[in-house]
Parts: C-alpha cells; structure tokens; sequence
C-alpha cells in the first residue's frame, strides 16, 4: 500500500471467504469492512473474489455492505462454479446464466464493482453485462432464501454471520469445525 500511496494510485482490496465465511487469516467480512475503513491511504474500494461460488460471494457482498455502509465502494468478483477435473481438464459447472443472476444480486446486495473469477469467460461476463443493463435494483438486499434459490446453497459459517455481529461467535465455531477439513476441497456448498 505504501508504494501506491506514493506515486497517487487508487488501492482496491479483495479478499476470499471459504467454506467458513472467513479469509485463510480468520476475517469475517464484517471484520474486514472494519479494517478497510482503518486503512491509510483509504482504500478506493473493497470486496471478495474468487472463494466457493456465486452464492457465497453475494452473501458476503451483504454481510459487508451492512457493516461497511453506503459510502464504501464494494467489489464482488466470484467465480464461475466449482472448478472440477474432468477428462484431463478443468471445468466450472456455472453457466452464463447463473451467472447473470450473480451479476443483479451482486448490485441488489451492494456491490458497484462486479465482475468474474475463475471459470469466468467471455460469454459470461457477456450475459452479466446484459444482465445488469437490463436489472432495475430493488433498493433490498437479497434474502438468504432468495440467494440459496438463485444461486445455490451458502456455506454453514455464511450463514452464521448472516444475522450480523450478534452471529459472529457463532460464525466463528462453525469456521473453527471447517477449518479442520480445509484441505477436503468437496467439502464446500454445492452450486448449480
């Protein structure tokens, strides 16, 4: 951060939730809001990328945007799918058009940067562009339901941190139980 502070460039930070709703480093992203708004230079925007799918990504973008606020610019960036080795390749099972309905629910949670991770291909973000020029937000964040309907199942330690700080001890025993499987890649949610 020191040597883009110097020479005047914006600095945006984006960071991944796993299965337990935290970083590698145990962040909980209302924790990670926190920090972001303590750093100096100020951040020009902050978010997730990448993690354990589409759904994960939008319920992190909400769990932030509520303990960020308004004015924080947020970055939802999620990968297309689980990557799966099939045939001598590697495959992610998200289509263009889950991916269109990341994009709206990504924007409707608070993000006003959205992209793609991994899998993400040019047909994709195709369909999030056209997508997103067609959406007219809600002005609501998604509901949990809604996102695990849309999207695909969340992790057990998003969820615990769906309901805000008063879930953050829980978020974090369900982290510290996943933490242990870390290494089991399929122990992730599924996604469509």
């Amino acid at each position: 951060m020191a040597g883009a502070a110097t020479v005047g460039l914006p600095i945006v930070c984006t960071l991944s939730f796993d299965t337990n709703g935290r970083t590698m480093m145990g962040l909980s992203p209302s924790d990670f809001a926190q920090l972001a708004q303590s750093l100096q230079p100020r951040l020009a925007a902050c978010g997730t990328n990448c993690g354990v799918g589409a759904a994960e990504v939008v319920a992190c973008i909400r769990n932030l945007a509520q303990a960020a606020g308004p004015e924080v610019v947020l970055v939802a960036k999620g990968n297309c799918g689980i990557p799966q080795y099939v045939d001598g390749a590697i495959h992610y099972n998200g289509t263009p058009e889950l991916m269109a309905v990341y994009a709206r629910m990504a924007l409707d949670a608070g993000a006003r940067i959205i992209g793609g991770c991994c899998g993400t291909s040019p047909a994709h973000l195709r369909a999030m562009r056209d997508a997103l020029d067609a959406h007219v937000p809600s002005g609501a964040a998604p509901e949990l339901a809604h996102i695990v309907e849309a999207l695909g199942e969340v992790s057990t330690g998003a969820r615990a941190q769906w309901g805000g700080a008063q879930d953050r001890l829980a978020g974090a025993a369900a982290g510290a139980n996943l933490r242990r499987g870390r290494g089991r890649r399929g122990a992730g949610p599924a996604t469509e």
